[in-house]
């Protein structure tokens, strides 16, 4: 059964939402050279999201995370094709921004939303430093990232002898890089869950970084937890990977610093590189853990990088959802 047919909403890229949109402006774009990653990437987005409705449904909503807007990312919505009006919305605790759908007693069908997106990337060096405040919600374990004894513990040992914050996290860095393995086999991965990175010492992105942010923070440094997508290094194509993690921390003097540790692990030559830059082929969505999403009563979520719906108040998961993407250069019109 056919579901209602979208309506184009692009004027809203341009007003409403621009209260979300920071430092629109892109920087110049850069030609690709597969021999090393760019240092600025600039591209289309395409985010597609099908949503099922079955017959009967009092009420339906549906959230999508924007991609972020920051010192190194710049992210314009340029249109928005939806049966359902959007509603540009933040989290109250991290400000991710965040398009609201919703219906009552919903049309049964599939509902297909099409989001369309500007984004230009910016390698991030030791260099840069952003000397922004630093909100509590980053001194304190939160969720899954938790401080118990034997992050003190790890802790402690980790930067026995150090004095200085930099060289603290710098050590702190080779412990996860050295007692954690790249590995997606088993049950238990994949939710950033500390206690369990710390018993069976392997996960993907989402564990490392999350042991390392639990680590930091038993130390007194500031951390916190970002979540996007990698950029696969084609000129165009679809983004495979569902999502990628990494943490910042933050050093009096000189700001939030970097730390891709999974990505460091998988390529050993890059584990100086990947502690304080990150490369242009990604995409920030959202920061922090434990999002709590404005018009829902439910928990928190553990992390955001995808569509979440509900269908009567309950979860709902049968959403299908893709991204594609193009290289464009930073002046091309779309």
């Amino acid at each position: 059964m056919k579901g209602p047919r979208p309506m184009l909403f692009a004027g809203l890229a341009a007003t409403a939402l621009a209260s979300l949109a920071l430092g629109l402006k892109a920087w110049p774009g850069s030609s690709r050279d597969s021999s090393k990653p760019p240092s600025v990437r600039s591209l289309e987005l395409i985010e597609t999201v099908r949503l099922d409705v079955p017959p009967g449904r009092r009420s339906a909503a549906l959230w999508i995370p924007r991609p972020a807007n920051d010192s190194f990312q710049t992210a314009e919505l340029l249109e928005v094709a939806s049966p359902w009006p959007p509603q540009a919305m933040a989290d109250p605790d991290f400000g991710n921004a965040l398009l609201y759908f919703e219906a009552d007693s919903p049309s049964p069908g599939a509902v297909d939303i099409r989001l369309r997106y500007r984004i230009t990337r910016k390698e991030q060096g030791r260099e840069d430093t952003r000397e922004e405040s630093v909100s509590p919600l980053f001194r304190e374990p939160r969720g899954m990232i938790v401080i118990d004894s034997e992050v003190r513990r790890r802790g402690r040992e980790a930067v026995r002898g150090l004095k200085d914050p930099l060289e603290k996290a710098r050590a702190l860095y080779r412990h996860v890089l050295s007692r954690m393995s790249y590995d997606t086999s088993g049950r238990g991965w994949g939710r950033g869950d500390v206690v369990y990175a710390c018993k069976v010492g392997k996960g993907n992105c989402t564990d490392f970084h999350s042991l390392f942010i639990a680590l930091a923070l038993s130390q007194g440094i500031p951390a916190r937890f970002q979540m996007g997508f990698p950029l696969p290094e084609e000129a165009q194509g679809a983004v495979l990977k569902p999502y990628h993690c990494w943490a910042e921390f933050h050093v009096a003097g000189r700001g939030w610093l970097p730390v891709d540790i999974s990505e460091a692990w998988k390529h050993p030559a890059t584990a100086d590189y990947y502690f304080g830059r990150l490369d242009a082929n990604r995409v920030l969505v959202s920061t922090g853990r434990e999002i709590r999403l404005p018009r829902r009563n439910g928990p928190p979520l553990n992390f955001m990088v995808r569509p979440y719906a509900e269908e009567d108040g309950k979860p709902f998961y049968g959403i299908e959802f893709k991204r594609r993407y193009r290289d464009i250069r930073g002046g091309e019109r779309l």
